[in-house]
């Protein structure tokens, strides 16, 4: 028996996204260990009846399979070698030739993974670790009471895991930018999906205006309260804010909504004369969804272009359709662009491939009232 160290609070606890990669997590756990039983927390004394222990630093890292089973190869060869009963995960983001911030597909993963286990064969010399600096631990049930206790348990990095961002303490200062430059004092910004207020509180910051935030999640809401002027916990597709504002801004909200256009049209008219509504979608036409496609996938993950809970996709003309009939006709589309790689590059023009969509990861779109 497996048994799973999984950091889980209220706020996780109302997250569809949080959900979707602990049920995740469990299915990949079960396919090597076979029985895995969930805690939130690192107990004092580990039951006697597991195999190992594996300790997620949070709720938002994912680990697969293959790891998986390499950390628990690893394991059982350092425990017969004298070792102190701990592997540990290397993250993505942080080390190696395929280090990447970001995570368009759960096949960007695996590639990501396959490579990391090739070039870092079991029981090889790998580089050491810690408890401290690793979002993911495979432990013996002896080394699991000691980390308990408080001791370091140094040891080898034997798979790949990938944390992703915090959902919802994120601060997105690209924003900044597209926001208008007039605002100040006596301005009111509106962000709609504010998670635990920290763009919203940047844009304050900046600006010096007043922000008003509309947080579905409880919890997150909770905690924007203490940062925002205002914070409006529920639906963004039935609440009403009583009041009108100078800019209104939303990301990767509109993917989320059954019915976007909707909430689009209403949301404009608590714009002041002059103000701006910025959001961000993310473009299903990426290079990284195309290739899956191609490959026969749609492998659905927490976040990303694929998230789990997206109900709705965009591309540049289904934005500017989109738009036309909503009847805004004063807008503008920023691309974000990623760099495209050259197997994609190198598609035949026979295939008449958009190369601009493929390296758009997402969209900025400015309304403008």
């Amino acid at each position: 028996m497996l048994l799973l160290v999984l950091p889980w609070d209220a706020e996780a606890d109302a997250s569809a996204e949080w959900w979707y990669l602990r049920r995740w997590l469990v299915g990949e756990a079960r396919a090597v260990f076979g029985e895995v039983e969930v805690v939130s927390r690192l107990p004092a004394r580990p039951p006697d009846d597991a195999e190992a222990i594996l300790v997620l630093k949070s709720c938002r890292v994912l680990i697969g399979r293959k790891s998986l089973s390499r950390m628990r190869e690893e394991l059982a060869a350092h425990r017969r070698d004298g070792g102190n009963g701990a592997v540990y995960a290397t993250d993505l983001t942080t080390t190696g030739p395929e280090a990447s911030s970001d995570l368009f597909t759960l096949a960007d993963f695996e590639q990501a993974e396959t490579a990391w286990l090739a070039a870092n064969s079991t029981n090889a010399a790998g580089p050491s670790s810690s408890e401290g600096n690793s979002p993911a631990a495979l432990l013996s049930t002896a080394a699991a009471a000691r980390l308990a206790a408080g001791d370091r348990l140094p040891g080898p990095r034997a798979g790949l895991c990938y944390e992703f961002i915090d959902y919802y303490g994120g601060e997105r200062a690209d924003v900044l930018p597209l926001l208008p430059p007039h605002l100040g004092a006596e301005s009111s910004v509106l962000e709609v999906g504010c998670g635990r207020g920290a763009t919203a509180a940047l844009i304050k910051e900046r600006f010096g205006c007043r922000t008003v935030g509309i947080e579905l999640n409880p919890e997150a809401a909770l905690a924007a309260e203490s940062r925002l002027d205002r914070v409006i916990r529920g639906d963004v597709q039935t609440v009403e804010p009583a009041e009108t504002f100078d800019a209104i801004v939303a990301f990767e909200l509109f993917e989320h909504l059954t019915d976007g256009q909707a909430f689009l049209e209403r949301a404009a008219g608590w714009l002041r004369p002059g103000g701006r509504m910025v959001f961000s979608v993310p473009n299903v036409g990426h290079y990284s969804v195309v290739e899956d496609l191609i490959s026969g996938r749609w492998d659905y993950i927490p976040m990303g272009l694929l998230c789990a809970t997206h109900v709705r996709f965009f591309t540049r003309r289904t934005l500017e359709d989109w738009l036309h009939a909503a009847g805004f006709d004063r807008y503008r589309i920023d691309a974000q662009v990623t760099p495209l790689p050259e197997r994609i590059d190198a598609l035949p023009d026979s295939l008449t491939p958009d190369r601009e969509s493929l390296t758009t990861a997402g969209f900025y779109v400015s309304i403008f009232v």
